[in-house]
């Protein structure tokens, strides 16, 4: 007889690898910062009027739509507790403070730090707001911004990741959060069309938004984020920190995945705008209609807005006593009791205009929350935070578990923008500089998600931008396909329309995978409905010693003030040097026979017929006036 033995054994079980988008694993969890994390004004305030104690939500602006608490309930029930320290107004030594209050044993850290170091709410007063000091008051605080981001900013932003670590678990996930550039530069519609002083009772002139300033305002905006970045790279590099620390980088979106920014030219200046509807940011409507604002009137809030200002408005009184109850605890922080010997140096101060004389500002930003939001992310700009942190700590969380990140699909889109506005150019000029503007972009080296454009034909109909954009994890760039993708948008955008034989050409988008591509017309000012044939009229007239002339025109001419075109077939006809007096200006809007500029210019007598009347010069220059008046 046989004996069998029937042995049990477990089954084996196939495991699937850890998923980075499961965050089941963030349990404990905090977002300390600034304003852009407490979310001043995006939703209701967190808390009431009747706790207004230094650190407490309503004291700190913290409000139900900030980026933190829409990524809380995106996390779910996992979350055991989550700590919300963000301050309005905090700089790097009050984020500091904020960090040394945390609760030990976090799984996830995210935090912004780093704009009011570079006295942001200075510089939107005296450059912005309240700019009636002068160019020398908003220049002296952009040089202070521009030192303090030279000199303390990194160090202190080491010092913040130092101070973090002992709070941190092991294989944890830390989050910097940058900043993104407020303003288009496109156009000059800012400066001459919108008003943005805060409130004006003497009638001064303020500083107007020009494309040149709006630049600077950005360009410390990129210094800022590069920083960020760089003491990321470096924190990744060193090795000892118990987190893997990210850099959500939401900056493109503004300016590629949306209209986001202000002064963009599809702005009316109202706000909310109907015809910008992504804004990522709280404004005022600086339309002239609202000069007085929505939220103003002379001497304080509107009818309209009492309820609103009642209920977010913290008195002077009031700001006054819980700022001086904040600085009572500074003397007790400095001590050696709270600060024993062997603790890291604490971060620098960054001397703002009107700094109280303490190392640690007191945290609020000391105005009513209805204006104070100005200049910070909207809703929307929170929501698009959320999901920039979020995917950033998915792949963050990829790295930590030795896992790939997932990838979205390649994007092939292609767009033409059509007639959705009334800014067109000459295809005969875009395609003289697309090979121009490829040939010449200035990338930084090794830096991702940046973005380059270049303006040409400046204050002439023809002004068009182009610009190129990578998405944040892409740092390469190819010449040639830069050159093959703006070459299809100008010549597949447009063409074979026999309501536009001239084939004027309104622009368009190619987005590539990671790289976007744009052709953008920027002159909105321009003769409507589009021309259909180049026209215009000429007129010259005899004065004994010499004749003068006046030519308007539109369909033609549209760039470099006629050098290139009328003046120089004018010059083939009379002779190089009978062309004297020569003027040529755009209007700033088309007549109401839709004429784009005027020439004014004398020639030898008797020369009208042979260059003028028969249209020689004008055919020549690409243009008609059905003969030209006179009496030469």
């Amino acid at each position: 007889m046989k004996t069998f033995i029937l042995l049990l054994l477990p089954p084996v079980w196939a495991t699937s690898p850890p998923d980075p988008t499961d965050f089941s694993w963030v349990k404990r969890w905090a977002a300390v910062g600034d304003s852009f994390t407490a979310g001043i004004g995006s939703g209701v305030p967190l808390g009431n009027f009747f706790n207004n104690a230094p650190s407490s939500n309503w004291y700190c602006s913290r409000y139900d739509t900030a980026y933190p608490m829409i990524m809380n309930d995106a996390f779910g029930a996992s979350v055991e507790d989550f700590q919300y320290l963000a301050c309005s107004g905090d700089r790097t030594g009050g984020i500091y403070n904020q960090i040394k209050a945390l609760e030990e044993g976090l799984d996830l850290v995210v935090f912004t730090a780093g704009g009011n170091d570079l006295c942001l709410s200075s510089m939107i007063k005296e450059c912005v707001f309240l700019p009636f000091d002068g160019e020398a008051a908003c220049t002296k605080v952009i040089n202070i911004a521009q030192n303090n981001l030279n000199t303390i900013l990194k160090p202190n932003l080491q010092q913040l990741l130092d101070a973090l670590d002992k709070k941190m678990n092991k294989g944890s996930v830390v989050i910097i959060v940058g900043y993104a550039q407020f303003f288009n530069t496109q156009d000059e519609a800012c400066s001459t069309d919108q008003d943005w002083t805060l409130i004006n009772f003497w009638g001064q002139e303020g500083l107007p938004l020009t494309i040149s300033r709006r630049k600077t305002f950005n360009d410390l905006v990129v210094q800022i984020n590069n920083v960020l970045e760089g003491v990321v790279d470096e924190a990744n590099l060193k090795g000892t920190y118990n987190s893997r620390i990210g850099f959500a980088n939401w900056d493109p979106w503004p300016q590629v995945g949306v209209q986001g920014q202000f002064c963009d030219p599809s702005s009316s200046g109202q706000y909310p705008d109907p015809e910008q509807p992504d804004l990522q940011f709280f404004k005022f409507s600086t339309d002239y209609e609202n000069v007085d604002h929505d939220e103003l009137d002379e001497v304080g809030p509107s009818n309209d807005s009492l309820t609103q200002w009642q209920r977010y408005s913290r008195s002077l009184d009031e700001t006054i006593q819980a700022k001086a109850e904040h600085e009572m605890t500074l003397p007790i922080y400095k001590s050696k009791a709270w600060q024993p010997k062997g603790n890291a140096k604490f971060p620098s101060r960054a001397y703002c205009p009107g700094d109280a004389d303490v190392d640690v500002q007191p945290p609020s930003i000391g105005l009513p929350d209805f204006i104070g939001k100005n200049f910070h992310p909207n809703e929307q700009g929170h929501y698009t935070i959320a999901s920039f942190a979020l995917q950033t700590i998915i792949d963050v969380r990829a790295q930590v578990l030795g896992e790939v990140a997932p990838e979205c699909e390649p994007t092939d889109k292609f767009t033409c923008w059509g007639n959705a506005t009334q800014a067109y150019v000459s295809e005969k000029r875009l395609n003289a500089n697309y090979e121009d503007f490829c040939r010449g972009v200035a990338r930084p080296t090794g830096q991702s998600g940046w973005s380059y454009s270049k303006t040409y034909d400046h204050g002439t109909p023809d002004e068009v931008q182009f610009l190129i954009s990578l998405n944040i994890t892409s740092t390469n760039y190819d010449q040639n396909e830069c050159i093959e993708s703006m070459e299809r948008i100008i010549n597949g955008c447009d063409g074979n329309d026999p309501n536009n034989p001239m084939d004027w050409k309104f622009g368009g988008q190619w987005i590539r995978g990671d790289y976007t591509y744009q052709v953008n017309p920027i002159n909105t000012q321009r003769a409507w409905p589009i021309p259909q044939s180049a026209t215009g009229t000429c007129e010259g007239w005899y004065h004994l010693l010499f004749t003068s002339y006046e030519i308007q025109g539109a369909g033609w001419a549209s760039y470099n003030y006629g050098q290139d075109s009328l003046l120089s077939s004018a010059r083939s006809c009379v002779g190089s040097g009978g062309i004297t007096n020569w003027k040529f200006d755009y209007y700033d809007k088309p007549t109401k026979d839709g004429y784009e500029w005027k020439a004014t210019f004398n020639t030898p007598i008797w020369v009208r017929r042979r260059c003028f009347d028969n249209n020689k010069v004008q055919l020549g220059a690409g243009g008609f006036t059905n003969g030209c008046a006179g009496n030469d």
